[in-house]
């Protein structure tokens, strides 16, 4: 099971997006698992097995980006046309 920390600036948003994805995961079965969360609370689930950050766009600028990097998770941005469009399949693709 790999998991995936989807981290946005209030959380809202990428629980959408996780919802979004979660009708691939299950419709493919893949061993994915997303946790959302907002950049407050994002170092808290670091300790959690995480496989992969995704951040946010809008939330690339943020300090805290660097700090997550810094974890040895790799951290990639969500592409905007997956975000905009709340596309849980291409966000699934992007996981694998």
């Amino acid at each position: 099971m790999k998991t995936v920390l989807l981290v946005c600036e209030a959380g809202i948003s990428s629980d959408f997006l996780a919802k979004s994805a979660k009708i691939f995961v299950e419709g493919y079965q893949a061993p994915i698992n997303y946790i959302t969360t907002d950049f407050a609370e994002a170092n808290t689930y670091l300790d959690n097995g995480i496989d992969l950050i995704l951040v946010a766009p809008q939330a690339q600028y943020h300090d805290e980006v660097e700090e997550l990097s810094k974890s040895g998770i790799p951290v990639s941005q969500i592409p905007d046309v997956v975000y905009g469009w709340a596309n849980g399949g291409e966000n699934w693709l992007s996981s694998h």
